[in-house]
């Protein structure tokens, strides 16, 4: 396995565990429960940040072959900081 596989293969699982985290921001903050909802949403906003700087510092973050996982870290990011914005969902 080469370099790139094994680095797609980590940001893959990181990937679907921040979906998982962001799924459960949303859940959180329809239940109401905001401290949990602000540890979701920071684990959400390192998680994106950390995957995005190694993108960039590995020099892949516009590549067409990285450009689904910048996309997907990004969007990720995104949706949690509009929803924190608009406060969406709430109880």
């Amino acid at each position: 396995m080469n370099r790139y596989q094994q680095m797609e293969r980590t940001f893959t699982v990181i990937l679907l565990a921040e979906v998982v985290f962001f799924i459960l921001y949303l859940i959180l903050a329809g239940f109401g429960i905001i401290w949990a909802k602000v540890i979701v949403a920071l684990i959400c906003f390192a998680a994106s940040g950390y995957s995005l700087w190694s993108l960039y510092a590995s020099k892949e973050i516009l590549k067409q072959r990285s450009l689904w996982l910048t996309c997907g870290f990004g969007g990720l990011a995104l949706c949690t900081l509009v929803s924190l914005i608009v406060n969406f969902p709430r109880p």
